[in-house]
């Protein structure tokens, strides 16, 4: 299983949130408690948000381990309309489209395609390919995709290679919140009476008696800070509990939605 990464989580600085905590570390700290920030709220959402620059070198999927009938032809079994139809590899009749073929790769969580290079020759992904349902990769230029790639050469005749945006976008106010966290981490490093972060110890002084304890950190094992901006995003993030409803037929043909581009309508 690949190891999950956080790639791009977009950091928004909020000016009365930061004072002058910011003005007071080095550059390379601040840069860092930006990314720790980032980095906590990707985990504590599930790592599931952030967007990813990725390049693939697909490969053609062979029909092998198909159903056959003796015929030299590959059959694969497809339940359409209720019924059992066998197509023969990459041939799809009726609700796939028109003209037979479809040249198309599956990648998952396609947010946008951002290059496309055969044969050493980049290409305009805009007008050449579109995205489906956010893991299907259409050619719409009438072209196909290469069956064949060279893997033991990088670039040049006989490779070629598609780079995407991969992943789910941050929602709304994931950025805003990254901000409010890093400018508490570093009020936290700075040793600043406003930091709102929960501290550990808390010393408690009346008539004379000093004592002092350790906050247990109820939250800690949800990491919720404590802070009521970010806490409440991260509570939203993961929530599913107000999804719409929705019924599905395993019969009925399934649409195809254009996730990318986006077609603006007047």
């Amino acid at each position: 299983m690949a190891e999950l990464e956080l790639c791009d989580w977009p950091v928004t600085l909020c000016d009365e949130c930061c004072t002058d905590e910011v003005e007071q570390l080095d550059p390379e700290t601040w840069e860092l408690l930006q990314r720790w920030a980032a980095d906590y709220l990707w985990r504590a959402t599930g790592r599931v948000y952030g967007l990813c620059s990725r390049t693939y070198r697909p490969c053609r999927r062979n029909c092998d381990g198909s159903f056959g009938f003796g015929l030299g032809t590959p059959f694969i079994p497809w339940r359409i309309n209720g019924d059992w139809i066998n197509l023969s590899c990459r041939t799809c009749p009726g609700e796939c489209g028109c003209g037979g073929r479809l040249s198309e790769i599956r990648l998952a969580n396609v947010n946008a395609v951002t290059a496309l290079r055969i044969d050493g020759v980049d290409e305009d992904p805009s007008g050449t390919v579109a995205v489906y349902d956010r893991n299907r990769i259409v050619r719409i230029d009438g072209e196909e995709f290469p069956g064949c790639q060279n893997l033991a050469q990088l670039d040049g005749i006989g490779t070629w290679s598609i780079t995407i945006e991969q992943g789910i976008p941050v929602p709304p106010g994931g950025a805003l919140a990254a901000g409010i966290l890093a400018c508490e981490f570093a009020k936290a490093c700075l040793g600043s009476d406003d930091c709102r972060l929960p501290q550990r110890t808390q010393i408690i002084t009346r008539q004379g008696v000093t004592v002092g304890f350790q906050d247990r950190f109820e939250n800690l094992a949800d990491m919720l800070t404590g802070i009521f901006e970010i806490d409440t995003f991260i509570t939203a993030a993961r929530s599913n509990r107000f999804g719409a409803p929705s019924i599905a037929s395993v019969d009925r043909p399934r649409a195809a939605r254009l996730t990318w581009p986006i077609v603006e309508t007047p």
